[in-house]
């Protein structure tokens, strides 16, 4: 699990005052099955009235369901090949189970053994051709393939990326480089899926009115590999120009979240689209395992200091720094996936965004996963989508107030300026505050000056400073 940037007394004393307002947040986290999608905060305009994050219904459901085997006979292998081979279909596990649109595989982390070989090999290899056993994991809908072996299972936590349908085959490919009198074994514990009912429909909106600037809601689907969906938390993470590639999204995406259990997806795909008690609800879909990067828990930096946190509203602080590990398939990262693409984040001077960057009036666009209201654009829920606006105020020096549409979901994505034909990160979206009927309200964010943040690039950690 990620730690929090920051003393943890003074952790301890300004919880007290935050209490009222997250309660709901840490009980029902406490409750549920997994991270259910994070909303956005409440705005600046409302700080002196708690409320806790607008949290739905969970997407995701457990199935208790085991299987596996152990011992498995290596004897006589000369080459890489399958030894064990498993199919599992959740809709005969439960036939009364419906619309499971994903899957996701835990493993048992003691009784999965898979053999490393004898000698350590002197290159990397990824894929069928990583070192040692390999599990290959293939969806029966659409045939993505993902390849683990000891140490790649180990960096997703025993857990698989998550695939499209209801069926997944489990396969071990043995090494015959390794000892053939140790017997592998490969046992799932549980499976992941969709709720069968999907997402809930939109929550019921907190005060101030929604996150959305203009009522016909302007974001538009895009596709830009720089950007990621932090799943199943359901946030926006972005990568910048630092030396890895690491990320950045905003600090309540990890407050309370189980680091090792996110995925960055790039490349989503739209949501699958059912029919509930009438109203359309948008379940997630995913992309191919090669464009899935599992969360380093060790890289995890972030901190919440709300307004209700903090004596002065320029000491409230909502950031966070991450990694993630090269993809077993690929061997890339994240990074070297999107054509070695990046956020430039803005110059920071003195402690405070160098001039001539961004100023009120200028252009902002924010690019995320957010949740979509309309009916008829229930397929893009969670998926990526872009809207501009103008930057609206600098409230202090450390925060930023825009006019762009955003949702639940977009908590995180950058604010995005262009300056003489160069687009620059100055923020990170944060809150809500639009109301589609007042032309002087406007959502707000981080800006990437933030004390703590700015400590995090200069100490990276996990795979961000290797």
């Amino acid at each position: 699990m990620a730690t929090r940037n920051g003393n943890n007394n003074n952790k301890n004393n300004k919880n007290k005052k935050r209490a009222a307002g997250f309660a709901l947040v840490a009980a029902l986290a406490a409750l549920a099955v997994v991270a259910p999608v994070v909303e956005a905060a409440p705005a600046k305009a409302v700080a002196s009235a708690p409320k806790p994050f607008e949290l739905p219904k969970n997407p995701v459901s457990k199935v208790n369901v085991s299987f596996g085997s152990k011992d498995i006979s290596v004897a006589g292998v000369t080459v890489k090949q399958p030894v064990w081979s498993q199919t599992i279909n959740l809709k005969q596990v439960d036939p009364t189970r419906k619309n499971v649109f994903w899957t996701r595989l835990t493993f048992d982390a003691t009784q999965t053994k898979l053999r490393k070989p004898k000698k350590a090999p002197t290159t990397a290899a990824w894929g069928a051709d990583q070192p040692g056993d390999v599990i290959r994991i293939t969806s029966v809908l659409d045939k993505a393939v993902q390849y683990l072996n000891a140490d790649s299972l180990a960096q997703w936590s025993f857990q698989s990326a998550f695939f499209n349908g209801p069926a997944v085959t489990v396969e071990l490919l043995a090494d015959p480089a390794a000892d053939a009198t140790v017997k592998p074994a490969v046992i799932v514990m549980s499976v992941t899926t969709n709720d069968e009912d999907g997402f809930s429909a939109d929550p019921i909106n907190l005060p101030p009115p929604t996150t959305l600037c203009n009522a016909a809601d302007l974001r538009k689907p895009v596709t830009d590999l720089r950007n990621g969906r932090i799943f199943p938390v359901g946030c926006t993470g972005w990568t910048i120009n630092d030396k890895n590639g690491c990320h950045t999204s905003a600090g309540h995406c990890f407050d309370g979240v189980d680091a090792t259990q996110q995925v960055l997806q790039v490349g989503v795909p739209q949501s699958a689209v059912i029919v509930k008690d009438g109203v359309k609800v948008g379940i997630p879909r995913h992309p191919d395992p090669k464009y899935q990067f599992a969360v380093d828990a060790s890289s995890v930096q972030y901190k919440l200091l709300s307004e209700l946190d903090v004596d002065n509203a320029v000491d409230a602080e909502d950031w966070s720094y991450f990694g993630t590990f090269r993809n077993p398939n690929t061997g890339l990262t994240q990074r070297e996936a999107a054509n070695n693409q990046s956020y430039t984040l803005a110059k920071v001077t003195n402690g405070v965004i160098a001039p001539g960057q961004a100023a009120v009036g200028d252009v902002v666009t924010i690019t995320g996963f957010g949740n979509v209201r309309d009916q008829a654009r229930k397929n893009l829920r969670l998926t990526q989508q872009t809207a501009t606006g103008s930057l609206a105020s600098f409230p202090d020096k450390y925060h930023i107030n825009h006019r762009v549409d955003t949702e639940g979901g977009n908590s995180g994505s950058a604010m995005v300026v262009k300056k003489n034909g160069k687009e620059i990160a100055v923020g990170i979206h944060t809150n809500g505050g639009c109301d589609t009927t007042s032309s002087t309200s406007a959502n707000y964010g981080s800006s990437v000056n933030q004390r703590g943040y700015q400590a995090a690039l200069a100490a990276p950690k996990g795979v961000c400073k290797a």
